[in-house]
């Protein structure tokens, strides 16, 4: 979808922040679910959606993110992708104090935090520590605490963005803002490579995961074992995330107005949603 594409055939102007779009069956609710993090004064209900003619929840996530929350179409599915089904996206709040942060959100009505809080031993994030955390409609969150120099820092140039942005509203403890915004995709390199061709992103880092199936119930709620490739990205201070899993068939990926789909459209550009282009970018980043 391009900008000329939204209705009445205006051209959407630049953007002043990058606008992170979610799917959701009841938008009160989640709404409701991050001015308890964000705080209420970053809520602003009733906008015009930056990928649609549909009407949003805008939530100031921060100076440079803005989180659109839009009503899911109620057909097709009621529960939201699982972690690793194609398509399947999460946010991630960076805290400064990842223990405090996970107590407040178990306390919210009808969240779970998912699994233990994970440390991550060794590999270009080591000292990493991070845990996600499901709301009581099904989509997931994560917390991430970053050590003060990760690793990968001395491995190249390339510097994500971490920034400790001061939320002044933010009820969550040590709330920092937006860390990322991640994906499931079909086919990693061909997605590095439309994101990097197309959007200028920079690669910060790539490894590898295995997984049993014990941690993957504990931490995800999923009865799977298997593998995933995992790149970290950023483009003009937004750091992406993208997996491609290896754990057998997954369902196709959800459409874009059902619950689980999602928009992303990037700060001072006009292409109103690239994030079906990042899914699926195996096929689509061959369009001229």
């Amino acid at each position: 979808m391009t900008a000329s594409s939204t209705s009445g055939g205006d051209v959407m102007p630049p953007l002043d922040a990058h606008r992170v779009g979610i799917r959701v069956p009841d938008r009160a609710l989640a709404a409701d679910h991050l001015a308890a993090v964000v705080g209420a004064g970053a809520v602003r209900p009733d906008i015009r959606s930056c990928a649609s003619a549909d009407t949003a929840t805008l939530v100031h996530a921060d100076p440079i993110v803005g989180i659109e929350l839009l009503d899911a179409d109620g057909t097709g599915e009621t529960d939201a992708p699982r972690m690793v089904d194609i398509g399947a996206h999460h946010l991630c709040w960076r805290v400064t104090d990842i223990e405090a942060a996970a107590t407040y959100i178990a306390d919210l009505p009808g969240t779970t935090v998912l699994g233990d809080i994970i440390e991550i031993p060794d590999g270009p994030i080591a000292g990493n520590r991070w845990v996600y955390y499901r709301t009581s409609w099904g989509t997931l969150f994560e917390l991430q605490q970053w050590p003060d120099t990760p690793p990968y820092t001395r491995l190249t140039d390339v510097r994500l963005d971490h920034t400790r942005h001061r939320v002044d509203s933010a009820a969550l403890p040590g709330y920092a803002g937006v860390d990322h915004t991640g994906y499931s995709v079909r086919d990693l390199d061909s997605t590095l490579r439309y994101l990097v061709d197309r959007h200028g992103a920079r690669i910060a880092l790539q490894t590898d995961i295995s997984a049993g199936r014990d941690f993957m119930r504990a931490q995800f709620g999923i009865d799977v074992e298997g593998s995933s490739r995992m790149a970290m990205l950023v483009v003009a201070g937004l750091n992406i995330e993208l997996f491609e899993h290896h754990v057998g068939p997954t369902p196709p990926p959800r459409r874009r107005t059902q619950f689980g789909g999602h928009h992303l459209a990037l700060r001072g550009r006009t292409d109103a949603d690239i994030a079906h282009l990042i899914v699926d970018a195996a096929t689509e980043s061959r369009r001229p």
